[in-house]
Parts: C-alpha cells; sequence; structure tokens
C-alpha cells in the first residue's frame, strides 16, 4: 500500500442539500489529485480552494500540522496556494502506519460515497459505519453518516456524531453548518440558531449558514434578531432565488 494509492482512493466528501431548512445550495468539494510518492515525501498537487490546513488535516489527521508543512515548503501558514502548485509533505513511520490503516478505511468509505451518490442510504450508511470503524481518525466518515442520518430523519443521531466533530474542527464550517440542519430539524431552533452562528463567527461570508441562521431566528420568534439576520444575509446575496424566499420571510415578519 503507498500513499500514492491513499490519495487515488480518497473520493468526494458527499454533501446533502437540506432544502427544507432553507439553505442555499451547498458546493461539491473535490477530491485530491494523486500525489507522487517517494520514500517518506509526498507531493500533493493543490486543489482549488485547498488550505495548508485542509491539507494538513487530510494526510495527517491534524489541521495544526499546516505550520510543519508550511515551514517545510518555505511559505507562510497562511498563504493562498495556487492550484496546481505542489506542496511537499514528510511522514516518519508511525505516520506511515497509520496511512496504511487510513488507506483501508477508504475502502468501505469510497463505497458509502458511491452507495450515497445512487441513492443507496441503507448501503452508505453501513459503508460508513465499517470506515469510522477501521480507522476512528477518518473525520468525513463520522462527517457523511451524519449527513445519512439527517436525510433519513435520524436528526438526533446526527447531532451525537457532529456535536464532536464540531468540538474537534471548530473552523470547519460544513461540520457546524449540519449540526445546525440537525438542530433545525428537530425543532430546537435557539441552538440551531447558535450552531449557525459559531460558523458565521469563523465564516462571515457563509451563505448557507447566514440564510439558517435567520431562519433559525425567525422560528424560535426572535422577531428583531431575525429581521436583522434577513438584511445581513441578502447584504451576502441579493440576487439569487434563496434571497427571494428571504424577502418573503422577512416581510412575512415585518407585516406579521
Amino acid at each position: 500500500m503507498t500513499l500514492r494509492s491513499l490519495a487515488r482512493r480518497l473520493g468526494p466528501i458527499a454533501l446533502i442539500l437540506l432544502a427544507s431548512c432553507g439553505g442555499p445550495p451547498p458546493v461539491e468539494t473535490e477530491s485530491p489529485a494523486p500525489p507522487v510518492a517517494a520514500g517518506d515525501v509526498v507531493e500533493h498537487p493543490v486543489r482549488e480552494g485547498e488550505t495548508l490546513s485542509r491539507i494538513a488535516d487530510l494526510y495527517y489527521g491534524d489541521p495544526g500540522r499546516a505550520a510543519d508543512i508550511a515551514a517545510a515548503n518555505g511559505v507562510a501558514v497562511d498563504s493562498q496556494l495556487a492550484p496546481g502548485s505542489v506542496v511537499h509533505l514528510r511522514f516518519g513511520d508511525a505516520e506511515m502506519a497509520a496511512a496504511r490503516v487510513r488507506e483501508a478505511a477508504l475502502l468501505p468509505y469510497n463505497r458509502g460515497v458511491a452507495a450515497l451518490d445512487q441513492g443507496d442510504l441503507t448501503e452508505a450508511e453501513r459503508q460508513f459505519r465499517l470506515a469510522r470503524r477501521t480507522d476512528p481518525g477518518l473525520l468525513v466518515a463520522d462527517y457523511n453518516l451524519a449527513l445519512v442520518l439527517i436525510k433519513r430523519g435520524r436528526h438526533e443521531d446526527a447531532v451525537a456524531l457532529l456535536t464532536p466533530l464540531v468540538a474537534a474542527r471548530p473552523s470547519e464550517a460544513d461540520y457546524g453548518f449540519a449540526l445546525g440542519n440537525a438542530l433545525f430539524y428537530q425543532t430546537r431552533y435557539p441552538e440551531a440558531a447558535a450552531a449557525f452562528a459559531a460558523v458565521l463567527a469563523v465564516h462571515p461570508d457563509h451563505r448557507r449558514a447566514a440564510f439558517g441562521y435567520a431562519r433559525s431566528l425567525q422560528e424560535a420568534g426572535e422577531r428583531d434578531a431575525a429581521l436583522a439576520a434577513w438584511s445581513s444575509y441578502l447584504q451576502l446575496d441579493p440576487s439569487s432565488p434563496w434571497a427571494d424566499e428571504a424577502r418573503r420571510l422577512r416581510r412575512a415578519l415585518q407585516d406579521g
């Protein structure tokens, strides 16, 4: 097993549109391109939107290793990486062993992604559970399992999965947004608003979280706060179909 095959097998993180919560459609996350491995060094071709933190999380399971990657590559830790550029990563013996475990977990993980794409939620759930048993550090398996549970209406179980993910990765917008959705579906509107607000605190331009935040406040009966939140959302998104829905909901508050 090589790190090259590890990266090749990592499929896209599946994102599910939770339309009844009212957020704009998600953006699909692409899988990384296969790296070129040489001994304990991996050359990772950068994909659009990738950061050193994301790359560190993917390969080491620790976004904090971004500083090590930056130092090894002679760049600043917060550098904007050019798509197509190459980042070099080093692995010790123990890390190589962990990489082999990760590779084994990616087999059922990718089967789960394929099943989810085909709408087979039962098989997707089974495969994601197998992946997370094989490698408990594969957080995307937990995340995708939570998305399957949300789609199956098992929102309480999804919250149980997502809560520690958000605690471990508070800056990961997808995790926080999914938690907000799962809470919203349980009509736990104040908690949903808090989850969406936490995403916005780190990612103030996150349109889906801004929509979910305003909608949660409205459902919670927080009229003034919801009106302000809808105005903030419309500053981010003045012209999409979701903006039309936001204006409709804001008018309902104003007329109520």
